[in-house]
């Protein structure tokens, strides 16, 4: 048992660290070797949404969970607050852990309950705040930023790829991060700074509860995914840092609210959960209590480890360093789908630039995922 949660957790760390490595990547590959044992996915699975803040913070290669969190968490990088935006992931994520125990038994009555037209709504009603929350003419910019990616993702949707959230995801919300990267030259922008969270602790706790909530909803309704949750949650946060805590609490109250869904019903809301195989609901309080077991671990390690892979990253030029990734997740998307990811990967990268360019704000481009749920 401690060897299946030890392997987990390494695997979660190699996959959170790494550029354009998806943990349901790996967790697939994983499953195609032989390895399919329940807990070494499930930590796994929860290591990575501790430590997928660092390619996303220092690199601009995002997942799906931590794509609204890009921009915030480089204007904090860029003032010199690194080590601070990877403190807020394990602290906000170590807090979503606990504080899933007390909202568990609600959760278990509330998952039998869910119905597919409330989810097309909740995301209907989102869309049409968002491009509220616009404006001027730009709300004519945010609606054509929301169709356009809404049908980017309708038309990526239906190429049958095996990886389209990578090519959607790392296109919209990290290349054009790269690629105005790439105009910069020099070594990492600035100093990591000393890590302390610049928040005061009740502050921290309410948005890490509002994240978990939100996460909770998330996980209960297919059609509302983890950033669109973080989105909601973005209209009441004050600043980067308060934004960010509600972002990767959300991130890993998904995860774990997905896999008690799991138990509870046998839905499979992510991609690891969908890797294993079916468990009896009674086993819950075991894995929560390895859930705790592996985030206190990863509390204990990431911000060293943090540490290291920054005194690495200010010894590499930025420039040749962004460009290094960017081919990299060229690479990444022609062998996960060839052609056709790459004119997915390109066109993704193509609309999030575009929302830069319009200067509207880049959750528009979450039309990706909604449109292709409004319309069924």
């Amino acid at each position: 048992m401690l060897r299946e949660l030890l392997i987990g957790i390494v695997g979660g760390t190699v996959s959170g660290v790494s550029p354009g490595i998806h943990v349901n990547t790996l967790g697939a590959f994983l499953s195609d070797v032989g390895v399919r044992s329940n807990l070494l996915l499930f930590a796994m699975g929860l290591t990575h949404t501790h430590l997928d803040v660092i390619p996303s913070a220092f690199l601009g290669v995002p997942d799906e969970g931590t794509a609204l969190g890009i921009l915030p968490a480089h204007r904090l990088v860029l003032r010199g607050r690194a080590r601070e935006v990877v403190r807020i992931s394990l602290w906000a994520s170590f807090l979503a852990v606990l504080l899933a125990f007390p909202l568990m038994p609600l959760y278990l009555r509330l998952a039998p309950l869910y119905h597919p037209l409330l989810g097309r709504f909740l995301v209907l009603m989102l869309a049409v705040f968002l491009v509220l929350t616009e404006r001027g003419v730009k709300r004519l910019y945010a609606l054509f930023i929301l169709l356009i990616s809404g049908i980017l993702g309708i038309l990526t949707f239906r190429l049958g790829l095996s990886q389209p959230f990578y090519h959607l995801f790392t296109g919209l919300f990290g290349t054009p991060v790269i690629l105005l990267a790439l105009q910069n030259s020099g070594k990492f922008p600035a100093a990591p700074g000393d890590g302390d969270i610049l928040m005061g602790r009740n502050s921290f706790l309410g948005f890490s509860f509002l994240g978990t909530v939100l996460g909770m909803v998330a996980s209960l309704v297919p059609a509302f995914t983890a950033s669109q949750a973080a989105l909601i949650g973005s209209f009441f946060s004050k600043d980067e840092r308060s934004f960010l805590t509600v972002v990767f609490s959300v991130n890993t109250a998904n995860f774990l609210f997905a896999f008690a869904n799991f138990l509870a019903t046998g839905r499979r809301r992510n991609g690891i959960v969908a890797l294993m195989d079916p468990l009896p609901g009674g086993l819950l309080t075991f894995y929560l209590l390895a859930a705790l077991f592996v985030s206190i671990t990863v509390l204990l390690y990431g911000g060293p480890l943090a540490d290291l892979i920054l005194k690495l990253l200010e010894r590499i030029p930025y420039k040749l360093l962004n460009a290094a990734v960017l081919l990299f997740l060229i690479v990444l998307s022609y062998a996960f789908d060839g052609f056709l990811g790459i004119l997915a990967f390109a066109g993704a990268a193509m609309t999030g630039l575009l929302a830069v360019l319009l200067g509207v704000k880049r959750t528009n481009c979450m039309g990706v995922l909604m449109l292709p749920i409004i319309i069924g």
